[in-house]
């Protein structure tokens, strides 16, 4: 069984998939561990690396739970979910989200002195044009509802609602019950 959550960054993906990978015991795969080598955020890892650590736990992990999307560094993932689910949020409530988590691991960095500033503007400035970017952007509402359309496996759009609601409703989808 594979599932793949997509959606905006703040979305809920993250808790979402903890909470199917604590109900179900498959594996819980991040895009940001590919993504980034460390909590900073700041410098991506190589695309091969990205790719090479993917692979690796493909081969270890038959079934799993994928939090976010690879074809930004990965346009043909070597998998194909049973399930795809689209977790959508109101963008004011995604956005405070986000302050609030580039608060927590960064402290001030609204402060334009502070050393993650530039990057914490550049990504909430990013992840504000989710609903807007076209499908040219890998991490947008176009470009996911486009792989949802294209997608050869059921799929669920999924607004917010309690943890408890969201993991009832994907374990249904997935025959997981």
């Amino acid at each position: 069984m594979i599932l793949q959550l997509l959606g905006a960054s703040g979305a809920g993906k993250s808790t979402l998939a903890k909470a199917l990978s604590q109900k179900t015991g498959l594996p819980h795969l991040q895009s940001d561990h590919y993504l980034w080598p460390d909590e900073k955020f700041d410098i991506p890892r190589p695309v091969e690396e990205q790719r090479r650590m993917l692979e690796e736990d493909l081969r270890q992990f038959p079934s799993f739970i994928l939090d976010g999307d690879v074809t930004r560094w990965f346009p043909a993932p070597p998998f194909t979910p049973d399930l795809l689910v689209l977790l959508r949020c109101p963008e004011k409530k995604r956005m405070e989200r986000l302050r609030q988590r580039e608060t927590l691991r960064y402290g001030q960095w609204e402060d334009p002195r502070h050393p993650h500033h530039q990057l914490t503007q550049e990504f909430l400035e990013w992840a504000a044009c989710y609903d807007t970017a076209g499908e040219e952007e890998p991490n947008s509402l176009c470009s996911h509802l486009k792989k949802i359309a294209q997608a050869p496996c059921p799929a669920l759009i999924l607004w917010p609602e309690s943890t408890e609601t969201l993991l009832r409703r994907v374990l249904g989808a997935a025959n997981l019950l």
